[in-house]
């Protein structure tokens, strides 16, 4: 249906951010596809590698992701060789993670179409206005009850259309 002469598009943050995520998401997770890699697992590997050495338990905590769903989350990165996950020094009920050279190696390429993708998106900001964008942004996350850093995503599996 098309728009009357004088009439605005619909404008709400909401809309916006929903507009936005969902392209970006879906272009992001284009950019990865080349690596066998998704947003997802991005998240993760670079949530290992900032706290490596972590038992799994913590990193599921952190991210909010309950326990059962991020052994399954682990199991395919190890599967995958990309993390490792070792006897902890101090408590022999728990692993600890860590990144295989694989991974990092992995990793360091996924950053930089993370770093390409950022630099696309926000090609029409200014260095200020995006740091501006990020504090505004951030704030309402915040408010929201989101934690910093961690997309509500990762925990939740991933379903594909039906048949697949």
């Amino acid at each position: 249906m098309a728009r009357k002469s004088g009439d605005r598009p619909f404008e709400a943050v909401g809309f916006l951010i929903s507009q936005l995520g969902f392209q970006s998401s879906r272009r992001f997770a284009d950019r990865l596809e080349p690596l066998d890699l998704n947003p997802r697992t991005f998240a993760l590997l670079r949530h290992i590698e900032a706290a490596e050495g972590e038992p799994q338990h913590a990193l599921a905590e952190a991210l909010r992701v309950p326990p059962s769903r991020m052994v399954a989350l682990l199991d395919e990165l190890e599967e995958r060789g990309l993390v490792e996950r070792r006897p902890h020094p101090t408590d022999r009920r728990a692993r600890s993670l860590y990144l295989t050279s694989a991974g990092r190696r992995l990793l360091e390429k996924a950053k930089k179409v993370a770093a390409e993708h950022e630099a696309e998106l926000c090609a029409d900001l200014s260095a200020a206005e995006r740091k501006q964008l990020i504090a505004l942004l951030g704030r309402i996350a915040t408010g929201q009850g989101l934690a910093a850093g961690v997309h509500p995503a990762i925990g939740f599996k991933v379903v594909g259309p039906p048949g697949d």
